[in-house]
């Protein structure tokens, strides 16, 4: 090659045309490498400029997404508390007092900011009108007449069959709302007989009717009906017969929306703003204008969002949805700025000076551009917080390695991982260090695999391993989870903290254990449960002996109802003291199985089975019944708490038996307590405060259980009749060196000491623990300081208890 370029050159030289063209033959190269040069700057600045719209698009999008939730969350508890009216309308037997609302409704909305005022329409039969207006005068709601709109002022309502005027209000009893027949204004007679017909809550975007409101329409007016107690809702004949009235609130929505907004710390990267929902009488988007802007430069019209980069949903209120749309902040982090792009191009046109980095240039650039397609692609199935692939690659990637087995007989296993101890570590030091702890996880098991294997986030602290070794694929695959558990049980290092956890692995071998995907992850599944069973941080395999643990599983169960039936069950109590004198005040009943082949079974063995197949009905009926019969020959100053299961809750005859054991024991209710957990008031929330306050009528106290492990929802506090709070003992650990603890505690005593209620504290095992509670201000103490649960005829009735344990006496 070299001797004929040599030739070829002699023969140009001696043809005279390199002579002939010197300037050609230099500067040619150098002109090919600016031209190619900057063909290929202008491409890759081109391609990153897209590739910078996708990602800045995608990262846009999820702000937008996430601050349009938290503002459904905030409009969502706004709605609830005006639902929280409707239960103490239909829950209370005697009609509820103007006092009793006012007080109600001003408790809800305390620290609220965006509510104007809630209303109680009651329906008003004709013959019924003259006995409400002069009892609202009663009230001292000066000349109270039923009024109808006519234009811009109020008369009074000519003679109907029905009205549905404002009877109570938050408003100043001066106040020209008191009266205000909403039949006569035809949009709220129509809301409000949507809601009526619907049995649901019923929105629209409305004006007030006064001097100073009349020019602003960013107001939202929402009905919630309410039925006579008892009565069927089934049919729309029934909601229209059964009617009772309805709470009313108008929201100022754009103060509502800030108010969210504020309190949730919202992204200033992201400006949003809310339309009202489309109507007949809006002819173009030019006409919308914003109900609520979150920045004063916002763009105002519609169609002007519409043409720039914009995220759109719907803002639900009710049965109304508002139209909201978000836009980057202008000069803000999510605005697209092309930066890379001008680099690109920049760089592209100096390379050009030479051809060799010119070369190696682009081929980075292509690179990068490859791989910023790729992440892209990806975006869609990677898990945001580790980076790993999440559930939905893992299922697809799964199926194709079933395709891949169907066609070439390839094996694989499937690893499926559980964190052990990852609640404790969520629980006591926060979710950002959950989240920090399940990231430095997602890196160690990274370290552990080879390229080919897949593993993935499923969610929470679950994760799944999918591994192809070829011919001894057990083998390899005990190997991989004996190497994972190890990495994982070593220590991880938080800010601030050494925390150490494990790890509960199960496997499943294809085709050994089945070739489709739900066979596969329902054994892995099992194997993993095995794993947690057998003292978690270790791995096991799929056997068919696991089969069997199932069918121990129900003869378990058919053990349970063979003990509930022939009495092998056991009640044990453990004492709780006043926390002042530290005097006894009272035991909790707690249940024991003794079996007649497997001795002692603890609780958290047979209860949860006991929930799942009903047999917790006729347990917590002998417990209770059990509990009361030994109380009664206790001193009369001691009480008996007895718990009872959310499965009990949903039975009709729970009341009557309650009374059966009470007047069958001859226990006083008021030395009966009732731990009722938050679970209970979740569900028949109208039903369930009912019965709570015929128990209470009947005498019995009710104490609501485990507070600060569940929703623990304020509103419970205020609607349901409770008369003691128990504190969980997940809070009490460490609470001498978790000021974080003491000023939860602190905050749940005040709470309770303003709505009369007394506070327990569980799970107190120090002196320490228990001298801090007392400081505090608890009222009663509970915990293996005071006591462990025994049965009857190991407690000393006459012993103190004091700061001793009663296991010593």
């Amino acid at each position: 090659m070299g001797g004929r370029d040599q030739n070829d050159q002699d023969r140009r030289r001696r043809g005279g045309w390199w002579r002939a063209a010197p300037l050609l033959g230099l500067y040619r190269p150098a002109l090919v490498a600016v031209g190619v040069g900057l063909l290929f700057s202008i491409v890759g600045a081109a391609a990153v400029a897209r590739w910078e719209d996708r990602v800045n698009r995608i990262e846009f999008e999820n702000a937008a997404e996430t601050q349009a939730i938290v503002l459904q969350n905030g409009m969502n508890e706004y709605i609830s508390r005006l639902l929280a009216l409707r239960t103490l309308f239909e829950s209370t037997n005697e009609e509820v007092t103007r006092s009793e609302f006012e007080t109600f409704s001003a408790r809800l909305f305390e620290r609220h900011p965006g509510m104007l005022r809630i209303s109680w329409l009651p329906r008003i039969n004709r013959k019924e009108r003259a006995d409400y207006e002069a009892a609202a005068i009663r009230d001292g709601v000066s000349s109270y007449h039923i009024k109808a709109l006519q234009g811009e002022s109020f008369v009074i309502a000519p003679q109907s069959d029905e009205y549905f005027p404002v009877f109570y209000s938050t408003q100043p009893k001066t106040s020209s709302v008191y009266g205000m027949d909403y039949t006569t204004v035809p949009e709220r007679r129509a809301v409000l007989e949507r809601a009526r017909d619907n049995d649901r809550v019923a929105a629209m975007r409305t004006r007030l009717f006064g001097p100073k409101d009349s020019d602003r329409p960013s107001y939202v007016l929402v009905v919630v009906p309410v039925y006579a107690k008892g009565t069927s809702r089934e049919e729309i004949a029934d909601r229209r017969r059964n009617i009772a009235g309805v709470v009313v609130g108008v929201f100022d929505l754009p103060l509502l929306i800030q108010s969210i907004r504020v309190t949730t710390g919202a992204s200033p990267a992201v400006s949003m703003t809310v339309f009202p929902p489309y109507t007949a009488q809006i002819v173009s988007l030019e006409q919308m204008l914003p109900d609520y802007a979150s920045a004063a430069s916002a763009l105002r019209s519609m169609r002007d969002i519409a043409r720039t980069l914009h995220w759109s949903g719907s803002l639900k209120i009710g049965d109304t949805d508002w139209q909201v749309r978000a836009v980057p902040t202008a000069g803000g982090p999510l605005a697209t700025t092309y930066d890379r792009a001008v680099a690109v191009l920049v760089v592209g046109m100096l390379l050009t000076l030479s051809l060799s980095t010119y070369l190696m240039l682009a081929s980075r650039n292509s690179r990068r551009l490859s791989l910023a397609n790729r992440r892209v692609l990806e975006l869609a199935q990677t898990d945001i917080l580790t980076g790993l692939p999440n559930r939905a690659f893992f299922l697809t990637r799964l199926d194709e390695m079933n395709g891949k087995l169907s066609v070439r007989g390839e094996p694989f296993a499937i690893l499926m991982l559980d964190l052990d101890r990852f609640k404790n570590v969520n629980d006591s030091l926060g979710h950002a260090a959950g989240d920090a702890l399940l990231r430095q996880v997602a890196q160690r098991l990274k370290s552990a695999l080879r390229a080919n294997d897949v593993l993935a986030r499923l969610g929470g602290d679950e994760f799944a391993i999918i591994q192809q070794a070829g011919e001894d694929q057990r083998a390899c695959s005990t190997d991989l989870a004996a190497r994972i558990a190890k990495l994982v049980s070593e220590p991880f290092l938080l800010p601030g903290h050494r925390v150490e956890i494990g790890t509960s692995i199960g496997i499943a071998i294809a085709p050994d254990h089945g070739s489709d995907q739900e066979q596969l992850l329902k054994k892995a599944d099992l194997a993993l449960y095995r794993s947690k069973s057998a003292g978690r941080n270790c791995f096991t395999v799929y056997d068919e002996a696991m089969s069997a643990e199932l069918e121990a599983r129900n003869t378990l169960e058919g053990d349970l109802r063979d003990a509930i039936a022939r009495c092998q069950l056991e009640v044990h109590y453990q004492p709780f003291v006043d926390a002042l004198s530290g005097e006894r005040r009272g035991f909790e009943a707690l249940v024991r199985w003794r079996h007649p082949t497997r001795g002692l079974i603890p609780p958290d063995q047979f209860i949860a089975l006991a929930e799942e197949t009903g047999l917790i009905v006729p347990l917590g009926e002998f417990v209770l019944r059990r509990a009361c019969a030994d109380a009664a020959g206790w001193p009369a100053e001691l009480m008996i708490a007895v718990n009872l299961s959310p499965i009990q809750f949903k039975e009709a005859e729970l009341f009557d038996m309650i009374c059966a054991a009470l007047a069958d024991s001859g226990l006083p209710p008021q030395r009966l307590e009732i731990e009722i957990t938050e679970s209970v008031l979740l569900e028949r929330g109208s039903e369930n405060h009912a019965f709570m306050e015929r128990l209470k009528q009947l005498g019995v106290e009710l104490a609501l259980d485990d507070f600060g492990t569940g929703y623990s929802s304020l509103s419970y506090l205020t609607a349901f009749p409770f008369d003691k709070i128990k504190i969980d003992k997940s809070f009490i650990r460490n609470l001498t060196q978790q000021p974080r603890s003491s000023a939860i505690i602190s905050s749940i005593v005040t709470l309770a000491r303003g709505l009369d209620m007394s506070v327990t504290a569980e799970g107190v095992e120090t002196p320490e623990e228990f001298d801090r509670l007392k400081a505090l201000g608890v009222n009663f103490a509970q915990g293996y300081l005071f006591g462990r649960p025994h049965p009857i005829e190991r407690i000393l009735f006459d012993a103190p208890v004091k700061s001793s344990r009663l296991d010593a006496a």
